[in-house]
């Protein structure tokens, strides 16, 4: 996945990109040249072709984007949120995994996932 946003020490990894390419798609269409009229009053608009490459970009990058690459979702015992091992993070024996990748596919009940939660915290 692309970077959408300057990656810093704190800032980096599969987590923060797909987020930061969430908040584009819902961004996007409050840009001021998104959607682009005529002078005729009866024109409905047209969406601006440099956004509609850069939709067509974003839904290419998320088609690609496997979630088996990730795997399990960490608590760090610097108190950060991890989805990946992935390049630069570091784990030891007291982080630990919120949720296994099987159960961020799959899913699981609301009980459990606010028990897990709650396992975490404490």
């Amino acid at each position: 996945m692309k970077d959408r946003k300057k990656p810093t020490v704190y800032r980096y990894g599969n987590l923060v990109k797909i987020l930061d390419l969430v908040q584009r798609f819902s961004e996007i269409q409050h840009e001021e040249d998104y959607w682009l009229f005529d002078k005729d009053v009866f024109d409905s608009g047209r969406l601006n072709p440099k956004y509609q490459d850069e939709l067509s970009d974003m839904m290419k990058e998320l088609r690609l984007f496997d979630i088996t690459e990730i795997g399990n979702l960490y608590l760090t015992s610097g108190g950060r949120v991890v989805l990946d091992k992935g390049y630069g993070e570091y784990f030891n024996e007291s982080d630990k995994v919120i949720f296994t990748l099987k159960e961020l596919k799959t899913g699981m009940s609301y009980e459990k996932f606010v028990k897990r939660l709650k396992e975490v915290k404490e």
